[in-house]
């Protein structure tokens, strides 16, 4: 059984009062994890006709009902449980899910679908320790196979979401803004690309948004006395492109560290880039280059931006480990982080 890094931080907020959410995109696992770890808590499935008129019609009488711990499973398939629930977190040690993200009052988690650390049975790299520390090689169980992308959202949660009326160009839509991963978002240039309205495609990129299937990164909020790129910077996180999966990767496993990470990116007009970068309000921020095969100039610029940023420590991430610390930059293989 694969064991899920999220399961400690999880128990860690149910000792609080109070309930819990967890929200992820479809398929990643979290109905398994949440009726594993809470196996006395009462089940309640909304996507049973039955529970979630009740959880519709009186959402009051819905949790004044419960009695003990429950878990309330596909929350966001009851918007008016949702919007009371904003104005009146019960009283109980509940654990709630939804696959479609929502703000809620309430202490909140994310699980995605397995990382590489997870699916190897190893711990993952930290964001606090990259940088400044490089695992070493440890042969470890074999690898479960990689978790295959399943966009179930189009099916189960779109039509509660947005009006498509036409699914064949949504599904367009979604390939062409997916072709713009790793790219500063340019949302006029895919509603072009899928004959679109600006606003539909606004409306529909908010859509995926929300299922979990994009991350935008914004930039970061410092120039270093140069004219940067303003516009954020979209990553589809079950992207193939080399610098997605990485971004993909760091994202995911800090999520369920339960360590919601602060990231961005840095750019100016000239073209010197920073394709990520990992802030901290206590620690200077921690430049990251990320190329498939390792290149003098991708050292070169991300040199460049240390010596301008006045930091001396950064990373670099590429497909295969090499040297691991050079002047200051750690460099990593995507298989350790």
């Amino acid at each position: 059984m694969l064991q899920r890094a999220l399961a400690v931080p999880l128990h860690r907020a149910a000792q609080r009062a109070g309930p819990i959410l967890v929200q992820g995109p479809r398929s990643s696992g979290k109905t398994i994890l949440l009726r594993r770890e809470f196996p006395a808590h009462t089940y309640l499935p909304l996507d049973d006709p039955a529970l979630r008129a009740r959880a519709r019609q009186d959402p009051a009488s819905f949790l004044a009902r419960l009695r003990g711990p429950a878990f309330v499973d596909d929350l966001h398939r009851a918007p008016e449980l949702v919007a009371y629930l904003r104005t009146e977190p019960p009283v109980g040690r509940h654990v709630l899910a939804s696959s479609v993200r929502l703000s809620l009052p309430v202490p909140t988690l994310e699980l995605h679908p397995p990382t590489q650390a997870e699916r190897e049975r190893r711990p993952a790299v930290s964001l606090a320790m990259l940088g400044h520390f490089v695992p070493a090689a440890v042969p470890g169980a074999p690898a479960f196979p990689a978790w295959s992308a399943v966009r179930s959202f189009l099916d189960h949660d779109l039509p509660a979401l947005v009006q498509v009326r036409d699914r064949d160009r949504f599904e367009r839509f979604y390939e062409l803004a997916a072709a713009h991963s790793g790219r500063v978002l340019d949302l006029q240039a895919i509603a072009r690309e899928g004959d679109l309205s600006h606003r539909t495609a606004v409306r529909w990129m908010a859509v995926l948004d929300a299922c979990f299937e994009t991350l935008r990164l914004p930039p970061a909020p410092f120039d270093l006395g140069r004219r940067t790129v303003r516009s954020p910077k979209i990553h589809f996180l079950a992207s193939e492109l080399f610098e997605s999966r990485v971004v993909s990767e760091l994202f995911r496993n800090a999520h369920h560290a339960g360590v919601p990470p602060e990231l961005a990116y840095w750019r100016d007009s000239n073209g010197l880039e920073v394709p990520l970068l990992l802030l901290a309000e206590t620690a200077p921020p921690l430049p990251v280059a990320v190329a498939a095969e390792p290149h003098p100039t991708v050292d070169s610029r991300l040199r460049r931006w240390m010596e301008l940023a006045g930091v001396s420590h950064g990373a670099l991430i590429t497909n295969s480990s090499g040297p691991a610390r050079r002047r200051g930059i750690l460099r990593y293989g995507l298989g350790q982080l």
